[in-house]
């Protein structure tokens, strides 16, 4: 019969840190100490080394689009709500 392992206390301040300071993480705002803990609880829990990655890659899609505003957008927008019946 397979035991069940509750995590303890230190695990469950970790969990909340790096989910609360996973964005920082990733934009390089953490401390070393702070990085380190994140990195330490990341490689021990499933769930938050997928909300880690789960950030990063949404992360990375934002930053490929494009930054330059296109007023040609809004103006077609316009013009075709002119035209509509």
């Amino acid at each position: 019969m397979r035991r069940l392992v509750f995590p303890g206390p230190r695990f469950v301040r970790d969990h909340r840190f790096a989910h609360a300071h996973a964005s920082d993480y990733l934009d390089g705002e953490l401390g070393p100490a702070e990085r380190r803990r994140v990195e330490r609880h990341t490689s021990v829990c499933p769930k938050c080394r997928q909300a880690l990655e789960s950030l990063r890659r949404t992360l990375t899609a934002l930053r490929g689009l494009r930054s330059e505003r296109r007023d040609d957008v809004a103006a077609g927008v316009i013009d075709r709500l002119r035209r509509a019946p």
